[in-house]
């Protein structure tokens, strides 16, 4: 399967000179860094902006993220490109927010009531089971250009500017990925995973193998950071705007269920399962694709993947487990079998909405339609889909996986 275009080659070639002369050394990163900060201020006006202490050290983290970008061996002239691109972004969301939080301090109060998280194991169909939930009259998800750039309801014009400009930053991908568009098919103006309002996540090593995050992340790092930015971005986006119950999705979130519970008290948990062994090679075949852009020719093994992720997936998927026993509040979490939602949905959805405290009526009915008639059409990711993959080309068996989950997860995922 040939995942990459002659594009990234050029490219690559291109913008190898820069790689090589702004990570070579801990100075050079510190000063690329640097710069993007000083032009994340400039581009978000809050050149005068005091960050207070724990901002300042999140930013901190940020520098810790780019280098270990820099760290990853065989990294492309395209992934450090991509690397800037990830932190720079993240920068100045942390910074817009900030700014409109001083200047309309009544944005605070906004009361985020109620959100959905969907979460489950990646390809699961989260994107489903989100993009049908935010078609309610009573809920919504976040839209990828709102992600991009976050701000109170801009203008008409100005609407139309960031999602040509969120656009373009797609179109770029595709020119790259001959798999992207049947993986993860995605729009500037559809919603997306609060993946996009967060600043570190396990899923960042997703996209290249970022030595020792993943260590940094579990022991040195306060997850909830990132939930509270969420929280507060979300105050920002509804600041003005109809009130209704916002719907979050993303895989990785299974690594953070406790900090979901504990920054949104009031949050509907919906959980997502399907056969952990298509889940494994679908998840596997995803990451190739993405190593694939991110570093240099050769460089991805794909049995490494299959090893990695079988263990991190299992870990994750225990610990979401745990948290959700701990919690004691059945009534806060919905299980939903892939196979129901996606071979039963008429029967399957109108339940889910009435576990969420949704209404339900005809025009929820013709919604459905026209999202089942899209995933159908290869326009979703979790319906009909020329995606192929194979558990076997990561070096992993059935009985493998069925071993890391477990047979109490393998009896929940059945059906």
């Amino acid at each position: 399967m040939q995942r990459t275009t002659q594009m990234l080659g050029v490219l690559n070639i291109l913008m190898e000179g820069q790689r090589r002369s702004e990570s070579g050394t801990t100075r050079k990163v510190d000063a690329v860094f640097d710069k993007m900060q000083a032009k994340a201020r400039k581009d978000t006006g809050t050149a005068g902006l005091v960050l207070d202490d724990e901002d300042a050290a999140l930013m901190e983290t940020l520098r810790y993220l780019l280098h270990c970008w820099a760290k990853t061996p065989d990294l492309s002239g395209v992934g450090w490109r991509s690397a800037k691109d990830m932190v720079e972004a993240r920068i100045s969301n942390l910074l817009t927010v900030r700014r409109l939080q001083a200047q309309h301090p009544e944005v605070r109060d906004e009361v985020v009531e109620r959100p959905i998280f969907v979460l489950g194991l990646p390809r699961t169909a989260t994107t489903l089971a989100q993009h049908i939930i935010a078609g309610s009259d009573s809920a919504r998800a976040p839209f990828l250009w709102e992600m991009y750039y976050l701000g109170l309801e801009p203008s008409p014009e100005e609407r139309r500017r960031r999602i040509r400009a969120t656009q373009k930053r797609l179109d770029m991908t595709l020119l790259l990925s001959k798999s992207w568009t049947s993986i993860h098919p995605t729009n500037a103006e559809w919603p997306e995973e609060d993946f996009w309002l967060k600043f570190h996540a396990v899923f960042h090593t997703t996209v290249a193998p970022l030595p020792g995050y993943l260590d940094w992340y579990r022991t040195s790092y306060d997850r909830d950071t990132d939930f509270r930015f969420v929280r507060d971005a979300l105050q920002v986006l509804q600041a003005g705007r109809p009130k209704q119950r916002w719907v979050l999705k993303h895989p990785g979130n299974i690594f953070n269920l406790d900090s979901i519970l504990r920054v949104f008290p009031d949050a509907q948990i919906v959980l997502t399962h399907r056969d952990p062994t298509t889940v494994m090679s679908s998840l596997c075949s995803m990451v190739e694709s993405l190593y694939s852009i991110h570093l240099k020719r050769g460089a991805v093994d794909p049995e490494e993947i299959g090893r990695t992720w079988l263990r991190e997936l299992a870990q994750g998927m225990e610990q979401c487990r745990q948290v959700r026993a701990a919690a004691g509040q059945p009534g806060r979490f919905v299980d939903v079998k892939y196979h129901r939602l996606t071979g039963s949905p008429h029967s399957a959805v109108p339940e889910l909405f009435r576990q969420l405290d949704l209404p339900w009526g005809p025009d929820d009915e013709a919604r459905l339609e026209e999202q089942l008639t899209r995933t159908g059409q290869g326009g979703g990711r979790d319906g009909v889909r020329r995606h192929e993959h194979s558990l076997l080309g990561y070096g992993l068996d059935p009985s493998e996986v069925d071993d890391a989950f477990g047979s109490d997860y393998m009896r929940i995922a059945a059906g």
